[in-house]
């Protein structure tokens, strides 16, 4: 394997119409195969949820078995495509560089004060429209 990382990764897509889900999963595994060398992978067909949470949703999932170059590889795996999972087949053990793992720390937290200002963001849209509204039904009775 030549230091090399050989993993299982699984990918779940969720959403609606069916067809949709079925284009979107096909994408992304066309898009992983672009980028990462994948050894094989089985595509599981989109299936109707019955959790109520998830009412008229469809998901489907495709198993990956990679062959990433380095921990960096697999963090950018993560980062770009959120797998559900990730099993680590080969090696038994590794050694990581300190560089690698800090590398990742930061990639983490840049996505994570990214995600938070988004959501500040939305916050903030969502009481200047309840205000709105607010104006508009008291302004109508």
């Amino acid at each position: 394997m030549n230091g090399k990382i050989l993993a299982k990764v699984v990918v779940e897509i969720v959403g609606s119409p069916k067809e949709h889900v079925e284009v979107t999963i096909r994408k992304y595994i066309n898009n992983i195969k672009d980028t990462f060398d994948v050894k094989s992978h089985v595509l599981y067909d989109a299936e109707k949820l019955s959790n109520e949470k998830y009412k008229g949703m469809f998901s489907s999932f495709v198993d990956l078995e990679i062959e990433f170059k380095d921990f960096k590889e697999i963090t950018k795996m993560c980062f770009d495509y959120m797998p559900s999972s990730i099993d680590i087949i080969k090696p038994d053990k590794s050694t990581v560089e300190a560089q690698d793992i800090m590398d990742m720390f930061n990639d983490l937290m840049a996505k994570l004060h990214d995600m938070d200002m988004k959501m500040k963001n939305i916050n903030a849209n969502n009481i200047v429209l309840r205000r709105e509204l607010n104006k508009f039904t008291t302004n109508k009775a």
